[in-house]
């Protein structure tokens, strides 16, 4: 992932994917699109985009995100209080 650039830069993308998706009803990450989650649609673009570094933020559904989706190519990291919009 990420590609050598002459000056240096590093490039990087935040998944923001902590909410409870109450709008949606819940769940709407792992929400089937195309037999996949949403959110493993999101990873795969940003894979293609030979970024540096791609970082999911996961909140109280940790376990059900990180068990439904291939996130080799990113870091997974858990808000602690996602309920309090941190």
């Amino acid at each position: 992932m990420g590609r050598a650039r002459p000056d240096g830069a590093r490039f990087a993308a935040i998944v923001l994917a902590a909410g409870a998706g109450s709008r949606f009803g819940g769940g709407k990450l792992l929400a089937s699109l195309e037999g996949r989650p949403i959110l493993q649609h999101v990873l795969e673009r940003l894979e293609a985009a030979d970024l540096d570094e791609v970082i999911v933020v996961v909140g109280a559904d940790a376990d059900a995100v990180e068990g439904a989706i291939d996130a080799s190519a990113a870091r997974l990291v858990v808000n602690p209080a996602p309920d309090e919009g941190l």
